[in-house]
């Protein structure tokens, strides 16, 4: 079952959200969810920025890893990432940040996973940057 009302989507928000200080703080939303692709978003926040006023490059980073966690998590339980590669592609700016991570290949030992990054302002989107991802399977299947 998939949406954002799913016992899935439910149990991440539990795990994922509510279970972690850092990702409350920073804001993180879910945006959508089915097995194996989840979107989530937050606010761009000056104190999210660096000095040229655009979105930290360790905020870009949480977004791409987390993204591919939780999308790794809703097709085989709890999960911790292993590695993950990250490029950017452009300046994060505008007033909202989201995410997209999408399962390639789900086995018992490791989740690959790919992330993309956009920034949205004025109503326009831009790519900001793409992660290829390991996530490890260490508990109970969802």
């Amino acid at each position: 079952m998939s949406g954002l009302d799913s016992p899935g989507a439910r149990l991440l928000i539990e795990r994922g959200l509510e279970g972690s200080a850092y990702t409350r703080w920073i804001g993180t939303r879910l945006r959508s969810f089915a097995a194996g692709a989840v979107e989530i978003e937050l606010d761009l926040r000056p104190d999210l920025t660096q000095h040229h006023g655009q979105a930290h490059g360790a905020v870009i980073g949480y977004l791409a890893d987390t993204v591919s966690a939780w999308a790794a998590a809703s097709m085989v339980g709890d999960v911790v990432t292993s590695e993950y590669k990250l490029n950017f592609l452009a300046p994060a700016r505008g007033e909202l940040l989201w995410a997209r991570g999408e399962v390639l290949r789900a086995g018992k030992r490791q989740v690959v996973v790919r992330s993309d990054v956009y920034a949205q302002a004025g109503g326009q989107e831009t790519h900001v940057a793409t992660a290829l991802a390991t996530i490890t399977p260490i508990g109970e299947r969802a």
